[in-house]
């Protein structure tokens, strides 16, 4: 008799998180199946991927834009071909997600990998196919910006500020206008998701943005191809991407009967629920008021900070049963914790910016040693 799908929602908090899998939870015929007997391949997924947790999906429709007059991000993003990627939701397979990492490549720019025994190779026509997104434009990402010659970050974040008249190096998401706001999530959660509170901007977001904004084609494959290298490369990086993966798990007609199954959810989809969350009120259809004393710069995010922020927004509206100095001694500990998140972001960021070169001179080196390799030997 078939065993049953293990079904959950990704919004459900009486059910197991999405995040990681135990392994007491998985026997060895669970294993086997997903890595066809390989033991080298078994231990690898046990000791470098399971215990990676997995980044909640964010879903944004183009219809809720239009019907909250946010005309102009909805063309630029319609403009990108983004529109069936941005919508992508619905079933979702947390363990065979992270089998498809376990045994990910990139080769000649087509990510390949095996499930169950079903090989996956995912090519230009895939893309297309699965996600709406097409092989071409400027290839961009962190680091890598010389493809838009005209964009400069400062210039650029400055221009997105709700005081314009506000010249800053500090690149917080919370100076930003509501678009530019909604953009940013675009980016950060669903594009290049990394699934932490990032209350800064780093360059590959930014260049994103400016693309998105000024009408610059971005080969988003190539930008989800090198995120998802490099979730897998480095230790702490979350997994992204569950519902694209998902996609393609069913696209490539892997067997998904009797595996963990999971379902987006109301939660998962950007909504007016976000504005205030953000640091704006909604006045009227289409028309948002920044929120005067707040920096928008919280994400929503299942973690403790974003939870202690959630608490102190509760005992800031319970009315009048906190004295001044309580008031006072809550707004300075909102700033410690925005200080400190902000801070966290940065080193992050600095972090993986070395992480990023490292990798680079380790290509630099190889491919150095592959043509010294095949130089003729010269006696002397």
């Amino acid at each position: 008799m078939p065993r049953k799908s293990r079904t959950t929602s990704l919004d459900d908090e009486s059910s197991t998180p999405p995040t990681q899998s135990s392994p007491n939870a998985m026997n060895q015929g669970m294993l086997e199946v997903w890595f066809e007997g390989h033991e080298d391949r078994i231990q690898t997924f046990l000791i470098e991927i399971n215990k990676k947790q997995i980044i909640l999906p964010k879903v944004i429709h183009t219809s809720w834009l239009r019907a909250e007059n946010f005309g102009n991000l909805k063309q630029h993003l319609k403009a990108q071909k983004l529109k069936t990627f941005l919508e992508l939701s619905g079933k979702v397979y947390p363990d065979l997600v992270k089998v498809f990492y376990a045994k990910l490549k990139l080769n000649n720019c087509i990510l390949k990998t095996s499930v169950k025994g079903v090989e996956i190779e995912i090519t230009r026509q895939r893309w297309k196919d699965v996600a709406g997104l097409r092989q071409r434009g400027v290839q961009v990402r962190k680091g890598e910006t010389s493809a838009v010659d005209e964009f400069n970050k400062v210039q650029y974040f400055n221009q997105c500020v709700r005081n314009q008249g506000e010249q800053t190096r500090n690149f917080h998401v919370g100076r930003l206008r509501v678009e530019e706001r909604l953009l940013e999530m675009v980016v950060t959660k669903i594009i290049m998701p990394r699934g932490s509170t990032h209350a800064t901007f780093n360059e590959g977001d930014l260049v994103v943005m400016y693309c998105i904004q000024n009408g610059v084609m971005v080969d988003y494959t190539y930008t989800i191809r090198d995120h998802m290298m490099k979730a897998k490369r480095l230790t702490d990086f979350k997994l992204p991407y569950v519902v694209l993966i998902s996609k393609f798990i069913e696209h490539f007609g892997v067997d998904v009967e009797g595996e963990l199954e999971e379902s987006t959810r109301l939660l998962n989809h950007v909504s007016t629920l976000n504005m205030p969350k953000m640091g704006f009120t909604k006045i009227e259809v289409g028309a948002h008021d920044h929120k005067a004393g707040t920096s928008g710069g919280k994400q929503e995010e299942d973690e403790p900070q974003a939870m202690a922020i959630e608490l102190y927004n509760l005992l800031e509206n319970t009315g009048p049963a906190y004295s001044q100095f309580e008031r006072m001694v809550l707004n300075q500990l909102q700033d410690l914790n925005m200080a400190q998140n902000a801070y966290h972001a940065y080193c992050t960021t600095r972090f993986q910016d070395l992480d990023d070169q490292l990798h680079n001179v380790h290509n630099l080196l190889f491919n150095v040693y592959d043509e010294f390799k095949f130089l003729p030997s010269v006696n002397v």
